[in-house]
């Protein structure tokens, strides 16, 4: 039996590590996106879910010790683990299946767009036939409902909102968490027996990690990515290529009102020059929203000097050129390596007509953004640019994505809708694809269960330093 419940065992005056000793971990950067991947790990760690990652991003069992599909592929039979939610004093009663359908509905108002993604918000799409077997029945069904599950966002919460314990007791700690395996020996999911997770700028990460203070650092995005690259710990560098898009996101009003010059600068905007600005074999141009779709059949697939040549004619035509340019405001995320790209843009773009001077958010025409997809789901990723979240839009594009949802367990139709509705938002875009993202790492030698995948997904219980 798992033993979520159980408080770590240690005997009074022993002073040897329990099995699996200390993992330091350091998330680097010091925005938003790097606290989002801090407390997402806090959260794996500590917050039993229905499925679980394993080492490489893949499925594994959580809560639930198998699954099946039905017959139609879209109902799905889940059988739980005998485990027990805690209880002061010990251990309280079993986690029953009828826990797990009332968990859904106490899904937190932040993590609803999640639940939305099952499928499973509606009533009578979980079901407890009998104690310790859950049956689900997605309304729209959805390819990707194992991933969904396995997001710390649908953890399993008992009638307070509180989620059933997973692994790892979690405790903050200043500008992080100390996590303390709560058996008292290793298990798959939990290997190391404590994890201490700070939050630290990139230079002061990698200085951690060289003096062997930390075992193991996780980049978010682009920052730190240059100061990794020139440190001396290149057998350590663990570089992946990650589901989503770095881009511009353009706001329709003031300079960019004109449609004719959003034009211009979509189609002459491209990230080959960005990529080489970089010279980094993973950092590599996308020229769609989502990588996963085919080759664009619009004007994308046209040579670039025949798009520029365009962009040049589309700017003469509202009267701009290199000798009278289009002066955009571009906001860039902190740090040298996102500057640098930003500076390679500019220079592309100046040739036909257009400058760009860097900017705050608050007061820029465009912005340098990069969007990460936790779950490999295209309609989710895409659903970013709808009528109901950006402008401008595409009620066609809304249209092909809301058929893409509705034709349940179909991943090509499915894939294939998506393409459309990505054609359509690219008529008239509120985002440019530039680049496809990366993620970086450096990972101590002595550490095993660390894995590179396309999801940028390292469950810390999965890693072990000894």
């Amino acid at each position: 039996m798992l033993r979520f419940a159980l408080p770590l065992l240690l005997l009074a005056g022993c002073s040897s590590e329990p099995p699996g000793g200390t993992l330091a971990v350091a998330v680097a950067g010091e925005g938003p996106d790097a606290v989002a991947l801090a407390e997402q790990l806090a959260a794996e760690a500590s917050e039993a879910t229905l499925i679980s990652r394993g080492p490489g991003g893949e499925l594994a069992p959580g809560l639930a010790t198998s699954w099946r599909f039905l017959d139609s592929g879209s109902d799905l039979i889940l059988r739980l683990a005998p485990v027990r939610w805690p209880a002061n004093g010990g251990q309280g009663p079993e986690l029953a299946a009828r826990d797990v359908v009332l968990s859904l509905g106490r899904t937190p108002r932040h993590y609803r767009p999640a639940l939305a993604a099952t499928g499973l918000a509606g009533r009578g799409t979980a079901r407890a036939p009998i104690a310790r077997v859950v049956e689900l029945s997605p309304r729209p069904a959805t390819p990707h409902l194992l991933d969904w599950l396995a997001e710390p966002a649908l953890a399993v919460r008992d009638r307070r909102g509180r989620p059933f314990p997973g692994p790892y007791a979690a405790r903050r700690d200043g500008n992080g968490w100390q996590l303390e395996r709560r058996s008292e020996m290793a298990q798959p999911a939990a290997r190391a027996a404590r994890i201490s997770l700070s939050l630290l700028p990139a230079d002061g990460a990698i200085r951690e990690f060289a003096a062997g203070r930390r075992a193991l650092v996780l980049g978010t995005g682009l920052a730190g990515l240059g100061a990794v690259r020139a440190s001396d710990q290149g057998r350590d560098i663990r570089i992946e290529a990650v589901d989503g898009v770095i881009g511009l996101a353009m706001r329709s009003g003031g300079a960019l009102g004109d449609a004719r010059l959003r034009r211009a600068l979509w189609l002459a905007a491209d990230g080959g020059p960005l990529a080489n600005r970089v010279a980094l074999a993973a950092l590599v141009p996308q020229s769609r929203l989502w990588s996963q779709l085919p080759p664009a059949a619009d004007d994308r697939s046209r040579p670039l000097t025949d798009r520029r040549a365009e962009a040049r004619a589309l700017l003469a035509e509202a009267g701009y050129g290199p000798d009278r340019p289009l002066r955009l405001r571009l906001a860039v995320p902190a740090g040298p390596d996102w500057l640098q790209l930003a500076e390679a843009l500019a220079n592309h773009l100046v040739p036909i007509g257009i400058n760009l001077t860097v900017a705050p958010a608050d007061r820029a025409d465009l912005l340098l953004e990069e969007h990460v997809a936790n779950v490999p789901d295209a309609v989710v990723h895409l659903a970013r640019w709808s009528c109901a979240r950006a402008r401008p839009c595409s009620p066609e594009a809304d249209q092909l994505l809301a058929e893409a949802a509705a034709v349940g367990n179909n991943p090509v139709r499915r894939l294939a809708l998506a393409a459309a509705a990505e054609t359509e938002m690219q008529a008239d875009p509120a985002f440019v694809p530039l680049l496809r993202p990366v993620r970086w790492a450096l990972v101590a030698e002595r550490l095993t269960g660390f894995q590179p995948n396309r999801l940028g997904r390292h469950p810390l219980g999965r890693i072990s330093a000894e």
